[in-house]
């Protein structure tokens, strides 16, 4: 029988972490590094205490080839910074853009510079995402979108063209409400998404309606109104006086 996550010795948190990335069997944690896993979470969260026990398991091995911010001499007050960002080995430092990672905590001007000589010693680019915001103003997108275009090296609209919603889904960090708001942006200047396995509610209903269902319902997929299909959702809501109550009918099927 394959052994599920919920049956190794860690702490209740770290099951709880990697069942909110989609992590529930052993067997998902072969071939992941400290840097795949990383990825899958959000940039503030802390995960050195589910990398310690991963690896004390030895479930988690290290990246090969990468350089570690343990094997390099910096100060205390460098280590620290990088660790509370997510960042254990210097390659990670080429996903960030330069203006967020002046902007990490603790990191002052002389610590900056302590950061910018390391990477210059190990060959690490550090890049603006300046040319990306000026690029993707004129679509109005969400100011928190630019640092995850530049993460995916996303520089034209063309670039999002037969993508399906649930990658800008992964792209927008399972954020619903900026994969929604991007969505819209993303279709009204002509970018076409390719079909996937579910549907969001976004590629059925208007923006308002979308809003209403995930604000009160926490519905944000075709797939959780039982028995319902795009053509059954659209004829219920046209053929009701409310959409609240067509919601609850559908619910209720």
């Amino acid at each position: 029988m394959e052994m599920t996550i919920q049956d190794l010795n860690i702490s209740v948190t770290s099951k709880s972490a990697l069942k909110s990335i989609g992590l529930t069997m052993v067997s998902q944690l072969e071939g992941q590094n400290y840097i795949t896993l990383v990825n899958r979470f959000p940039k503030n969260f802390n995960i050195e205490p589910l990398i310690h026990e991963l690896n004390s398991l030895g479930y988690l091995l290290p990246p090969l080839n990468e350089i570690s911010i343990y094997d390099i001499p910096m100060s205390k007050r460098l280590h620290n910074s990088l660790l509370r960002n997510g960042v254990m080995y210097l390659s990670q430092l080429s996903s960030y853009p330069k203006e967020e990672i002046l902007h990490f905590r603790n990191l002052g001007e002389k610590t900056a510079a302590e950061l910018e000589h390391i990477c210059q010693v190990h060959n690490i680019e550090i890049r603006s995402m300046a040319s990306i915001k000026e690029y993707f103003d004129r679509y109005h997108f969400p100011p928190k979108m630019y640092s995850l275009l530049f993460k995916y090296n996303i520089s034209h609209i063309e670039d999002f063209n037969h993508m399906t919603p649930h990658d800008l889904f992964h792209i927008c960090q399972e954020d619903y409400c900026l994969t929604m708001q991007t969505y819209f942006i993303l279709v009204k200047n002509g970018i076409t998404f390719d079909m996937w396995e579910d549907k969001y509610i976004f590629e059925i209903l208007p923006e308002k309606e979308t809003s209403f269902l995930w604000k009160k319902y926490k519905i944000y997929l075709l797939s959780q109104l039982p028995n319902c299909d795009e053509h059954i959702l659209k004829q219920s809501l046209s053929a009701s006086n409310s959409f609240s109550s067509a919601i609850k009918n559908l619910l209720a099927r």
